[in-house]
């Protein structure tokens, strides 16, 4: 590399390797940036990035904070990478400067243009981020439920059409005990996504999904959860907890009371199939959750208990068949 370049030579070459992916190439731009100019709180911001996406949290870290130090009131980008590597209070007072940034630039947007639109999508995940925080890491500290209705609040204000926060404001209502105002949450969450096609960018992330279907089983909402379960298999079918869910989710509607025998060894074996999968998966392909490992094969034990393992599944047209339709399946149906 030359020893003429710039700053400003390299930044753009920096910028195009990141939307290339070409992380490793575009840190050797970045170091020899920071050669030039170790005092450049832009450069320091943009390393700390490519770092993030190369794994190398620490310096990440380090750059990110340096760059902070040398321009705190500029690029909020920057407080949301360290929030999201922070935790606690840390990472709360970094989003909380993000934000504070995010609402400043905000007020300088037209209301109706695209750069207000994914601002305030911006606003709404950090605020979403936050209300995590106080959920989990923070769940002890007095100031936790205050904090998480203040926040989802003004996420709504932001950006109402934001799924992720009357997802987590079903969290909030199930932590409280308010579980029809936590399934009325929820069924927003979906209404604003459910229907989009594949691809749209407001769709929230496959594991953001996954979590939905929990708090949707959690409640009892299970046509919901088959609906969005169904959904993620088109995506992408080769995920543990997909198949997991899968198995709990009929497993659950075949422990209700009021299910004949029939009724539940159909559904048993059809979760028995799922945990099956769920736990070929993991031997393959892994997983950080070891609880769900475990819980698929006591499941399994449970259901071979139950149900043998060589039935055979009831005719298409048989009598007492149990059929569970999704949504999306009866407006197939109705297309046909």
């Amino acid at each position: 590399m030359s020893v003429d370049y710039t700053v400003k030579d390299l930044k753009p070459r920096i910028l195009e390797n990141i939307d290339r992916l070409e992380y490793p190439a575009a840190y050797k731009f970045c170091q020899k940036a920071l050669e030039l100019e170790p005092q450049n709180a832009e450069i320091l911001e943009i390393t700390g990035q490519v770092e993030i996406e190369l794994g190398q949290f620490e310096l990440a870290k380090q750059h990110l904070l340096e760059s902070i130090h040398l321009e705190p009131s500029t690029s909020y980008s920057k407080y949301m990478y360290l929030g999201q590597m922070s935790v606690e209070k840390e990472a709360i007072e970094a989003f909380q400067k993000g934000v504070e940034l995010m609402i400043i630039e905000r007020n300088k947007l037209a209301a109706d243009s695209e750069e207000m639109k994914l601002l305030t999508s911006k606003l709404s995940s950090a605020l979403c981020s936050m209300t995590e925080i106080y959920l989990t890491d923070c769940c002890f500290e007095p100031e936790a439920e205050q904090r998480c209705e203040k926040y989802l609040s003004q996420a709504q204000q932001f950006d109402p059409d934001y799924p992720e926060t009357y997802q987590l404001l079903a969290s909030v209502r199930l932590s409280q005990q308010r579980n029809e105002e936590a399934c009325s949450a929820l069924t927003k969450s979906m209404d604003l996504w459910i229907n989009k096609e594949f691809g749209d960018p407001t769709i929230p992330i496959y594991d953001t999904r996954l979590a939905l279907v929990k708090l949707l089983l959690e409640v009892g909402m299970f046509e919901q959860a088959f609906t969005v379960l169904e959904k993620l298999q088109k995506e992408n079918d080769e995920v543990v907890d997909l198949w997991y869910l899968y198995g709990w989710t009929y497993y659950c509607l075949g422990d209700d009371e009021e299910r004949t025998d029939e009724e539940r060894i159909t559904l048993w074996a059809d979760a028995r199939d799922c945990l099956e999968t769920a736990v070929k998966l993991f031997n393959m392909v892994g997983s950080d959750d070891e609880a769900m490992f475990e819980h698929s094969k006591e499941l399994i034990q449970a259901i071979n208990q139950v149900v043998p393992e060589n039935i055979e599944e009831p005719e298409e047209e048989g009598e007492g068949e149990l059929e569970i339709e999704s949504e999306e399946d009866e407006e197939d149906a109705m297309e046909e």
